[in-house]
């Protein structure tokens, strides 16, 4: 498989700036795998894992918010408003997180409120997913 160029990139940082072989992303209709060559692409992405290929050929595995990914011959974009390394994730505070958002659903003060709760609740779930935390 040939290289192409990957960037990452959120609100506060250029995340990662590379060459991999291979990326997996998941949209809403489910999961794409992305290679050199790809045909010219762009979609949402949900709360999911992203999996890029390493040099040796294994995967490094981040925890990606929602976003977006575009991507051209040469080179694929993701834009997402946080991801991070699964060896990064602090656990615990995913752990909090997922208790914050399961309470807020069960308040249902308003429609708004409990959307934004159950948002929260798939990133934590996400998170600890991906870091290999049990939930």
């Amino acid at each position: 498989m040939r290289p192409f160029k990957l960037k990452i990139i959120t609100p506060e940082k250029t995340f990662f700036e590379g060459e991999t072989q291979q990326l997996i992303a998941k949209t809403p209709a489910g999961n794409v795998g992305i290679l050199a060559g790809h045909t010219p692409y762009a979609a949402n992405l949900v709360a999911s894992p992203l999996k890029v290929m390493q040099e040796d050929g294994s995967f490094r595995v981040a925890a990606i918010s929602a976003g977006m990914i575009k991507v051209r011959s040469s080179e694929c974009v993701v834009v997402a408003s946080a991801v991070e390394w699964a060896d990064e994730i602090d656990v615990e505070r995913a752990k909090r997180s997922k208790e914050d958002a399961e309470r807020r659903i069960k308040e249902q003060k308003s429609q708004k409120e409990f959307e934004r709760a159950e948002q929260k609740l798939k990133r934590a779930l996400n998170r600890l997913t991906v870091s290999g935390g049990k939930y």
